[in-house]
This record gives structure tokens, C-alpha cells and sequence, in this order.
């Protein structure tokens, strides 16, 4: 039985000057028996001679008193949890002098039943980026419209069957815009962040892994049931999404922590299939970022897992666990992979996965844990293509990830008992705007079609060996545009060879690149002349699901419900499956 009581807000402050800063944020809401840390922080005080703590009125001991500097008084509880459903109170009065700070906060603990219904598996993809409107454009590259009526010629796989449906809004603890890690966090816990934060509250030291910190899912699910957990991903694998299932920082790009914390921290991931392999390899190797030995290609497969690096091991590999390393860092783009090869942008690595193929490896190894497992899948090249506006390597990224979806769909329907969701962590400001005619060549603004002068595109007449549009056999496309750009120039075509769209102009700023205004259009910027790309937006997102528990996603929802979504179709209440 689902147990939910509204919560109460008192601020109470005394003539003191001090002031107080208690995380959890008031308003925060758990599991029962979901852990987290309590951090307590004064500062101004004249005159320290006390303080009380108190949880539903009983006195809560066990903190940690530190003091950063004079005046300021810290304190540290690590490992709570709120073990009963419903509003919990708790209250923080210091004694400064002859005046007292009161602090009050109202937290409130969920907690679900798990029935012959409830889910047993769980797949959370996340496309990086994948706003409404992004999805928009990829279904019109991918079905394009009948001329003869005027139709669609269908939908994305994502977005066909659905069982659930939601429109999501985002926004930081100290932002209404959302990065990657704050947000993919935030669906992860239930809990506001701050932006760059994974998994933790802020605090007011200068250490960003010592931060207050909350339980994931991923953890959740690995401490109380004994799941599998996977991770998979086509960006750098200690990128911020794929990072917030099962890791803890302030700082998301503390690169070197975050692998460790893949193979020694509580979550321990049995599946982890993603580029990167800068961050898992001695720093003495070449194309390390690390700052140790520290080799996790070897170490891992002492802690029992199998090691793949290409595509052709990948398909072979038959194990319990499983650790994949694909690229030195970020997959090429779909584009890339599959249409362009080139070698400028391939390199070495001529034998990397596509999404679904890591997706249905993880799968097949994931199942063979007796208690399920849980996923996570991102498509995080989206975003990465998204903020140079290179839209085409964007949206067919878009249309690797729905390949991907396709079989994880009937994968649900073998597997009832699976959850299956698909969402975004954030937007960019994109928008389709018209149509282009690409054989009048890039830049032309006079090929750019409105309203009934744009041609129908014709992206879908010919598709490649995995059912994709061929790019380079487009005649009519689309005209795409962002709201929010540095300086750049507008080709409304593509280049085999990724190109930035603004360079540094040495003092500071950046300005369009010369060789895009070879061909390009100039269009002035309107953004601060120091941003080199476009950046995410406020816009809501989609969000999809099959499945178990698909049904309890609907409406508008706050991104951090999708963790309490998920946990409602667990059937999940921590304080009662201790193992």
C-alpha cells in the first residue's frame, strides 16, 4: 500500500544573525529505507554553545561536528533513512549566545507493495537531449509524409503501442536549466541537485567527493533485491548519464572517481559497454587521463568479468559479467559508423557496436541473475551533436537509439514482467522550420522551402543495411534551426568530417569558423560571445513506456517522479527487503 502524507514547512529564525543550510532540502521526498546523508551547516555564529536535532521530536544523535573556519560549525550524518511511510519533521535549533536558529524541515517516505504484478526487470533509456521537438524531426527523416494526402508515413518505433505517456518538466536545485548530470540524476534518486552534481547535496567544502549523498536506484535495487545492474552507453562511459545510476561526485567531471567507483562502490555494475577507455587504463598507456596505475581492463576480469573491445568479441561474449570498451572516448556518430566511414573520423577503431547490438548483450547477460536486473541505456550522442547544431549526425543517432527501442519492445513482450522507459534528461533548442533543397547545394538561402514552396522530404526512399536513411541520397530535406547560437554559419547541409561551428578568436571569445563560411551563411549570435555551441533549453520532454507498472507514467510529470514511477512498478519498499 502506497503511504503518502502531505508535509509541513515552519522557518523559524531568532534575532541571531547566524545563518543555516540543512540538506535534505525541505520538501524532500524518499523511500522508506532509501539512504541518505544529513548535513547540517551554520555560519555567522558569534557565540556557539550548542545545538539539538531532533526526527519527529526525538532527539537524533551520531553527527559528526566539524568547523571549517571561525564562525562556521558543520554537521555530518551519514546512512539514514526514513524507515516508516509518511511526514517526517525534523528540527535543527543552535544556540548562538542568548538567541537560538531554529530550522524546521518536512520530509516525506514512500513506499510501494510488490505484487504478482509488480515488474521484475527494469530498462530505463535515456536519449541525451531528446527533446519533443528532436523526436519530431527524426520521424519526419525516418517515415517523411505520403504527397498524395498529406499523412505521416507512421511513427518512430518509440513512439508506437505506448502503454505510458508523459510529458516531463526538469529544472535544477540552483537552475531552471538542466545539464546532463543534475537531470539524469534527479531520475535516478527523486532528489534535486545542482548542476555538475551526481548523486549528492552541496556542501561548503572544496573536496567534491565528500558531498552528502543519496541512494540510486541502481544501488536500491543491487543492496535490497540483489539485481543485475547494466550499464550502456555510446559516449564516454564516465560521462554524466551513464555516471548517475550508480556513482557519487559534486563535480561530474571527476573522471577518474567515477570509474573507480563503477568496480568499488555500492552499486558495482555487472554490465558496463561504452567508449572511454581513457579513464580505465594507466596513465602510463597511451591517450590516459588518469593519474594512477590503475589498469581496470586487467583488475576487472580478476573480479570475474569478460573483457570485449570490438564489436566481434562483443557478439561472441557469453558470461555473467561483462566489461566493454569500445573507443579511446565518444562513439562517431551513427552517420560516421554506418554511411560515411571515414577514417578522420573512425580512427582506428573500424569494429565498434551499434546501441542495439550492446543493448541486447546486456540484456541476455543481464537476465541470467535469478532477481532481474535494471539497465540503463543512453543514446548520448544526441546531445553531443546537438550542441555544435550538426542536426543530421543528431537525429540519426536518434534513429540508432528507436532501432534500439524496437527490440527492447519485443523484448517487453516476451518479458512481461519488464518496465520498460524511454526518456530524455533534457532539450535543446531545435526546431524544424521549413524545407531544404540539397541539390542547389549548402548555404543557399533561396533553397530553403516554407509552408507549401518546401518539397516533401525524401529521407525514407533510400535506407541502408539497417532499415536508416541514406543521408547522401537525400534531394529534398529539411531546414533545422536552434534558438540559441554562438556565432556561426548555416550551410543546412552536413560535411563527412565533423566541423565546429565557431573557433576561438585568442582572446577569449569565438567566432563563426572560417572554412563553415566557405560555403555557409553568417548568423550572428545570441548567446555571450565566449560560448563556442549552442546549449540545452527549459523545454519539456517525452517520455514513453511498456511494460509493468507502464501505466503509472502520465500526464505532466517532474522528472524526479519518474524515480518514484519506477519504483511504484517495483513494488519497491527498501525499509522492508533488506537483505
Amino acid at each position: 500500500m502506497q503511504k503518502s502524507i502531505m508535509i509541513l514547512l515552519a522557518l523559524t529564525t531568532s534575532a541571531s544573525a547566524a545563518s543555516l543550510r540543512v540538506f535534505p532540502y525541505d520538501g524532500a521526498k524518499f523511500l522508506t529505507g532509501q539512504k541518505f546523508d544529513v548535513r547540517i551547516e551554520a555560519s555567522d555564529i558569534k557565540a556557539f554553545k550548542g545545538v539539538t536535532v531532533t526526527l519527529d521530536g526525538k532527539a537524533w544523535a551520531g553527527f559528526q561536528q566539524t568547523s571549517s573556519a571561525e564562525g562556521k560549525y558543520e554537521w555530518t550524518l551519514r546512512d539514514q533513512s526514513l524507515n516508516k511511510g509518511g511526514v517526517h519533521t525534523a528540527a535543527v535549533v543552535i544556540q548562538d549566545g542568548d538567541s537560538t536558529v531554529t530550522r524546521t524541515l518536512s520530509w516525506t517516505a514512500e513506499s510501494f507493495k510488490k505484487t504478482s504484478k509488480s515488474a521484475r526487470n527494469v530498462i530505463i533509456v535515456i536519449g541525451d537531449g531528446m527533446g519533443w521537438n528532436t523526436v519530431n524531426a527524426a520521424r519526419i527523416v525516418a517515415k517523411g509524409y505520403n504527397s498524395e494526402n498529406g499523412q505521416s508515413r507512421g511513427n518512430l518505433e518509440m513512439e508506437k503501442d505506448l502503454q505510458g505517456f508523459a510529458t516531463v518538466t526538469n529544472n535544477s536545485l540552483d537552475a531552471f536549466i538542466t545539464d546532463s548530470a543534475n537531470s539524469a540524476a534527479g531520475i535516478m534518486t527523486g532528489q534535486k541537485q545542482e548542476v555538475n552534481a551526481l548523486n549528492v547535496y552541496p556542501d561548503n567544502t572544496a573536496d567534491t567527493l565528500d558531498n552528502p549523498r543519496f541512494e540510486t536506484i541502481g544501488e536500491l535495487l543491487k543492496r535490497t533485491r540483489g539485481m543485475g545492474l547494466g550499464i550502456v552507453t555510446n559516449t564516454f562511459g564516465t560521462d554524466a548519464t551513464p555516471a548517475s545510476i550508480a556513482t557519487h561526485t559534486r563535480r561530474r567531471g571527476d573522471y577518474q572517481s567515477i570509474a573507480d567507483q563503477y568496480f568499488n562502490g555500492p552499486a558495482q555494475p555487472d554490465v558496463l559497454l561504452f567508449g572511454g577507455s581513457r579513464d580505465f587504463i594507466p596513465k602510463s598507456a597511451a591517450g590516459s587521463r588518469r593519474k594512477d596505475e590503475t589498469n581496470w581492463i586487467d583488475q576487472s576480469q580478476k573480479k570475474g568479468f569478460s573483457f570485449v573491445s570490438t564489436r566481434t568479441e562483443l557478439l561472441k561474449a557469453d558470461s555473467s559479467k561483462l566489461f566493454g570498451l569500445f573507443n579511446i572516448d565518444n562513439f562517431p556518430s551513427y552517420l560516421d559508423r554506418a554511411q560515411f566511414k571515414r577514417p578522420e573520423m573512425l580512427g582506428s577503431f573500424n569494429d565498434m557496436p551499434f546501441l542495439w547490438d550492446m543493448a541486447q548483450k546486456a540484456v541476455t547477460t543481464l537476465e541470467k541473475n535469478p532477481n532481474g536486473f535494471a539497465l540503463l541505456i543512453e543514446g548520448g550522442m544526441i546531445d553531443k551533436y546537438e550542441h555544435p547544431m550538426d542536426w543530421h549526425r543528431s537525429i540519426w543517432d536518434v534513429l540508432e537509439l528507436d532501432h534500439t527501442v524496437a527490440y527492447l519492445k519485443e523484448y517487453v513482450k516476451a518479458h512481461p514482467d519488464t518496465l520498460l522507459v524511454v526518456t530524455a534528461d533534457h532539450s535543446h533548442s531545435i526546431s524544424v522550420y521549413g524545407g531544404y533543397d540539397y541539390t542547389k547545394g549548402p548555404g543557399n538561402r533561396n533553397a530553403v522551402g516554407l509552408y507549401e514552396t518546401s518539397s516533401w522530404p525524401d529521407y525514407y526512399k533510400s535506407v541502408d543495411q539497417n532499415g536508416i536513411p541514406v543521408l547522401k541520397d537525400a534531394k529534398q530535406g529539411l531546414a533545422v534551426g536552434f534558438a540559441n547560437t554562438p556565432d556561426y554559419c548555416e550551410t543546412y547541409t552536413w560535411t563527412e568530417v565533423f566541423m565546429d561551428p565557431a573557433v576561438s578568436d585568442g582572446k577569449g571569445g569565438y567566432v563563426a569558423n572560417p572554412e563553415a563560411c566557405k560555403t555557409g551563411v553568417l548568423r550572428t549570435g545570441n548567446l555571450p560571445t565566449n560560448a563556442s555551441s549552442e546549449v540545452h533549453s527549459s523545454d519539456p520532454l517525452p517520455l514513453f513506456a511498456w511494460g509493468a507498472g507502464a501505466q503509472n507514467f502520465y500526464g505532466v510529470i517532474d522528472q524526479t517522479d519518474i524515480f518514484f514511477g519506477i519504483s511504484r512498478a517495483l513494488g519497491l519498499n527498501p525499509a522492508k527487503e533488506n537483505r
